[in-house]
């Protein structure tokens, strides 16, 4: 089963921003962010859609990294 979280993951590292950058970026808290990408919490779609907009991906995106993790972080930035 896909999990988005795992997309997620994929996508803020291939941004290049740190995780506390992001979580003072969407106005939730370092932990939050760290629970989200190693599974220990819920992903609301709300917060995905901030967490995009600052690292500069689309839900589609994480759609699609989730799918093929490995593949998708190897690709060139555009």
């Amino acid at each position: 089963m896909i999990d988005v979280r795992d997309g997620l993951k994929v996508c803020i590292e291939r941004s290049g921003l740190k995780q506390t950058a992001i979580a003072d970026r969407v106005s939730m808290s370092d932990q939050q962010i760290c629970d989200i990408v190693n599974k220990r919490r819920r992903l609301d779609a709300n917060e995905l859609f901030a967490i995009c907009k600052v690292i500069g991906a689309t839900p589609n995106d994480v759609y699609a990294a989730s799918a093929t993790p490995d593949t998708y972080l190897n690709l060139e930035t555009a």
